[in-house]
C-alpha cells in the first residue's frame, strides 16, 4: 500500500485543527520549544501541578515514548495500522482534522490514552513531518535507534508470557 500523504501546511494551519484551549497553551510551549519538544511536554503536562501523583514521582516520559513510537509506526511503517490507513485513504483526500482525528484515535486505543490527549502531540509531530517530508522524517527516526525493550510492545507481551508460565 502506498504511504500516507501527510498534506502541507504552515504551523498555524496545523493548530488551526485544535481547540481554543490547546492551542493556547500549544502556542505557549512553542515559544520556547520545537515542536517535537512542545508535543512531548503536552503529554507531560497532565492534571494540577499542585498535586503529588498517587504513588511516587510524575515521570510522564514512558508516554512519550510510547506515543513517539506508535506515531512513527503509522507514519512510517506501511504494514503496521494497515486497514485503519487503508480505510482513511479509502474516501478521498485526507484533510489534516481526518489525519489528526484518526491517528490520534488508533495510537490512543494501542497505547490506552484519550485521542483528545494526543491531538495536540499529533498536530505538532504531523507539522514536523509534513515540513521535511515523510521519508526524511521516518529516515531520522531509524537513526536515534530501536525502543528501549521496556517501551517495544512485543518486548512487553513476551514478558508477560513468561510471567504467565512463572505462575
Amino acid at each position: 500500500m502506498p504511504s500516507i500523504e501527510i498534506p502541507p501546511g504552515t504551523l498555524e494551519e496545523w493548530l488551526d485543527v485544535l481547540k481554543p484551549y490547546q492551542r493556547s497553551t500549544i502556542l505557549e510551549f512553542l515559544k520556547d520549544a520545537s515542536p517535537e519538544q512542545a508535543a512531548e511536554r503536552w503529554l507531560g503536562a497532565t492534571g494540577s501541578s499542585n498535586i503529588v501523583p498517587f504513588g511516587g514521582v510524575r515521570d510522564s516520559k514512558p508516554f512519550w515514548d510510547r506515543f513517539r513510537i506508535e506515531f512513527t509506526r503509522f507514519v512510517c511503517d506501511d504494514d503496521a495500522y494497515l486497514p485503519d490507513r487503508q480505510a482513511l485513504t479509502g474516501e478521498g483526500p485526507v484533510t489534516k482534522a481526518l489525519l489528526v482525528g484518526e491517528i490520534s484515535a488508533v495510537v490512543g486505543a494501542e497505547i490506552g490514552l484519550a485521542p483528545s490527549l494526543l491531538a495536540p502531540a499529533v498536530v505538532l509531530l504531523l507539522f514536523s513531518v509534513a515540513k521535511m517530508g515523510r521519508n526524511a522524517y521516518c529516515a531520522g527516526q531509524e537513526c536515534q535507534g530501536p525502543p528501549p525493550d521496556s517501551m517495544a510492545p512485543d518486548a512487553q507481551r513476551s514478558d508477560e508470557v513468561a510471567q504467565g508460565d512463572q505462575a
